[in-house]
Formats: structure tokens, sequence, C-alpha cells
């Protein structure tokens, strides 16, 4: 699979069949996280990791989407660290990227996935921070989850060309 064929080929996955995923090819999603471009390479970002997910059925009274985290064979929650820097400049885009690229691995891994966005203050961030421990200053970004997809989703072309300006808007 090209990269091109990754990207325009990745979809949200919210069925999964309940296939584990093997550790090499978890270590190859982390991995690919972790060759994200970062501003000014301060890297303000940590991964929680989880193949046993049942647990996030205790979320979905907050995050309906939760339901289907609880059935996927892996989920990662993207954690950015606001003290990596005096401000929080760039960590959400950081994080984005760390999750974005771990998205595209597992797509090109054969995997369906999911990017689950977490509103700042929410009941939800709230509840991330107090489950999992998060110290002063760790900000819950994102959660992804992947699975084998099941079933199949048909592949759309979403370019828009009349959202494209050249020059000027």
């Amino acid at each position: 699979m090209t990269t091109e064929e990754s990207i325009s080929t990745r979809q949200s996955t919210r069925v999964f069949d309940g296939s584990p995923i093997a550790k090499k090819e978890i270590e190859a999603i982390l991995k690919a996280g972790f060759e994200a471009p970062s501003a000014m390479n301060r890297r303000p970002y940590e991964l929680v990791v989880n193949t046993d997910n049942a647990f996030w059925d205790t979320f979905k009274d907050v995050k309906p989407s939760c339901s289907i985290a609880a059935k996927a064979a892996l989920t990662i929650l993207v954690v950015g660290d606001s003290n990596k820097n005096p401000t929080n400049e760039f960590m959400i885009e950081d994080a984005s990227t760390v999750s974005e690229n771990m998205l595209l691995e597992a797509t090109y891994l054969g995997y369906g996935s999911l990017w689950c966005g977490i509103k700042f203050e929410s009941d939800f961030y709230k509840r991330l921070i107090s489950y999992f421990g998060l110290p002063d200053g760790f900000i819950p970004v994102s959660l992804i989850l992947v699975g084998k997809p099941a079933p199949k989703k048909t592949i759309r072309d979403r370019y828009e060309e009349k959202k494209i300006h050249y020059g000027k808007f």
C-alpha cells in the first residue's frame, strides 16, 4: 500500500470484529505516532495503551463512542503534556499529528480505526484525568480505537476541489 492509498482509504470504523492485534503491529502503530513532527521538537505528548478494553463501557454515559472502544482490539489515549511548554501553544497540533500518523499506520496494516475527540473540560475529559490518574498539566487530547473492521466499508473519494483557493481566498 502506498502512502496515498493509506491516506485515501482510511475511514472511521465503528464496528470491530474482535480479533486481537499482534504486539509487533501495535509497536508499529505506536512507532508511527512517535515519528510525527513536533513544533520545536518539544514532543509534548504521552500515550496510554490498552488491549483489554471492556472498562471503556463505564465511560459510555459521558461519551457514547466508548461502547465502541470497549470492543476495539487496541485503544490509545493521546495525552498532551502542557509542562513541556510554558503555554499550550502547538501542544494540540503536536498530539494531533501523533494521532494521525497512528491512524494511517493502522490503515496500512489493514486495520480500521476511529479518532474520538475529547472536548476540553467536558465530563469525559475530567473522568479520563481521574480514571487514568493524569498528573497536573497532562491533558487528554484524543482517543484512538483500532481493530479489524466488520464489515468493511465502501471507500469514497473525499476530494473537494471547490474548497481549494490558490493565492487568496
